[in-house]
């Protein structure tokens, strides 16, 4: 059957070498399909159009447009799968729309198409859907519009076939408007302008999926999710000309905004924003371009940003699209322009959902693979670092100090009769000893310094750039923030502790991990509930 066959196809078979297709989106194809409209309703062509394409269910434009080309062209003819039931709404058709409702004969959806016939004009778009790859979501499509007459009358005779199959009494009324719509003349300027909107749109469309692909090429070639995020939201900012992006994460499970940092694009001649506690944005921002809140992103005011940009009235040129994985959304995505007039097209919010979708898997991603990775060095009862990234922790800081020249000191703290508060309260009570004890080192010690669970009730803490004394002033706090807070059931619990430094007690780390615990266990035969230090390389004190 004729019908079974696409347009695109008997085109590219009978005039293969007038043939030049380009790839589009579904978006641009049918921004393309409005172009060939806009050109009889601005230049009030008397034309005959043939268009074949799926209704989208919007009622009120689908009428106002039909009724818009309708009153400018000799006639339409409107080909869709169900033409029939869908255009049910029109409440008083167009007379000079004729609607072919291709039915069982349709292949899946109409590929879009549109055939203009004037006596000063002719123009063909004619399209071929790509078979989904399964690499993402987006419906592609080969593209190509050609002026040639030639090619016009074969796609003519194509469609009259298909009109006269579904209609045979329009066959009068179609052969006379063909007669009446034949050119005499082609507008080349009317030609040329048109060409000229479509090449626009395909060098726009172009720009676009280049940007989408290098943020694609970031997220399938690292881990680090801070890269990622920060390059997505510079391209984006980039390629839809915007004035701001930004994009702002939640903490998982949470709508609390995660993380400490800004990260942002400056120049050298203006600087802007503010470091913002406890939110994590990557933001992009353009100060050549005017802004009229002037604002980026500060502390007290992330959430009013996402708030304001996503009410229209308070700033039109706003664009947010949450980021969402298995329908759990991460945070949100604003674009924000205040250019006049600034609307967004449907494939600039077609790369902006890409980018989203992309993102939330890639941030997905990474906090598994940042959970699974804190897993591994992680002790699981305490929160602290494990044994093995201790060692490895403390050959780094040694090599470190080597290069700098700078000290390096390690506390090595024994939780004292641990072993008696098991068999007095279980071990229950013995590990909320240990958890609590934990939870003191990380409140003690600075943030560069590295606690860990040593083993059973030991623990240790890397102190990078400390000499001995001040590796002993840490570790007597220390122990007495341990001592004067009493336990239930428990109360006081007390820590040995011995401290030792690098380089003037040991020359490697096995001989300061070995002085530490010598100076650990002086302390726990002197009494327990002190600090003992190593003073060199053979004395203990």
């Amino acid at each position: 059957m004729q019908a079974m066959v696409s347009l695109f196809t008997v085109l590219a078979t009978q005039h293969g070498d007038e043939f030049a297709p380009f790839r589009c989106n579904a978006q641009t194809l049918e921004r393309l399909v409005r172009y060939f409209e806009d050109v009889v309703t601005e230049n009030r062509l008397h034309a005959l159009v043939l268009e074949g394409r799926s209704l989208n269910h919007d009622d009120q434009l689908e009428t106002e447009r039909l009724k818009k080309l309708s009153s400018h062209a000799r006639h339409v003819y409107l080909f869709s799968e169900t033409a029939t039931t869908q255009a049910a709404w029109i409440a008083e058709p167009p007379a000079k729309l004729s609607l072919v409702d291709e039915g069982d004969t349709a292949v899946g959806e109409p590929e879009p198409f549109i055939l203009v016939l004037d006596p000063r004009f002719c123009g063909l778009l004619v399209s071929q859907a790509l078979p989904e790859d399964g690499s993402h979501h987006i419906k592609t499509f080969e593209m190509m519009w050609t002026f040639d007459l030639n090619v016009v009358f074969t796609a003519i005779e194509y469609l009259m076939a298909k009109i006269i199959g579904a209609k045979p009494d329009e066959r009068v009324r179609l052969e006379t408007l063909l007669n009446a719509a034949t050119p005499h003349t082609v507008s080349l300027k009317m030609a040329f302008s048109l060409t000229t909107k479509l090449a626009i749109l395909m060098q726009r469309q172009n720009e676009l999926e280049m940007a989408t692909n290098r943020i694609s090429y970031v997220i399938s070639n690292t881990l680090e999710i801070e890269n990622v995020l920060q390059t997505a939201i510079e391209e984006i900012g980039n390629a839809l000309k915007a004035k701001r992006a930004a994009l702002v994460l939640w903490q998982e499970k949470t709508q609390t905004f995660e993380g400490k940092d800004i990260y942002k694009s400056e120049t050298d001649t203006e600087k802007r924003g503010a470091t913002a506690k406890g939110y994590q944005t990557y933001s992009f921002y353009q100060p050549e371009r005017k802004y009229k809140s002037g604002a980026v992103v500060l502390p007290t005011g992330a959430l009013n940003v996402v708030q304001e940009a996503a009410d229209q009235s308070v700033n039109p040129g706003a664009l947010e699209i949450p980021i969402a994985h298995h329908n759990k959304t991460m945070g949100k995505l604003l674009v924000e322009d205040d250019t006049p007039g600034r609307i967004w097209e449907s494939e600039e919010i077609l790369m902006a959902k890409t980018i989203s979708d992309q993102l939330a898997v890639a941030i997905s991603h990474a906090r598994l693979f940042r959970q699974l990775e804190l897993q591994a060095i992680s002790d699981p009862l305490t929160g602290l670092f494990n044994h093995r990234y201790f060692q490895l922790s403390l050959e780094r800081e040694i090599k470190l100090a080597d290069r700098t020249g700078e000290p390096l000191s390690l506390i090595l703290l024994d939780l004292d009769d641990l072993k008696k508060i098991n068999d007095s309260h279980g071990h229950l009570i013995g590990d909320a000893a240990l958890h609590n004890i934990a939870r003191i080192m990380q409140q003690t010690v600075r943030e560069i310094d590295i606690c860990a669970r040593y083993g059973g009730e030991e623990f240790v803490v890397i102190l990078p750039r400390t000499n001995r004394e001040a590796g002993v002033s840490v570790a007597e706090r220390l122990r007495e923030a341990i001592a004067a807070k009493p336990l239930p059931k428990i109360g006081q619990v007390t820590a040995s502790i011995g401290v030792a430094s690098y380089p003037v007690c040991a020359a490697n780390k096995k001989e300061l991990i070995d002085h530490a615990d010598q100076a650990m266990y002086l302390a726990k035969s002197a009494g327990k509930n002190r600090v003992c230090i190593i003073r060199s390389q053979n004395h203990l004190a």
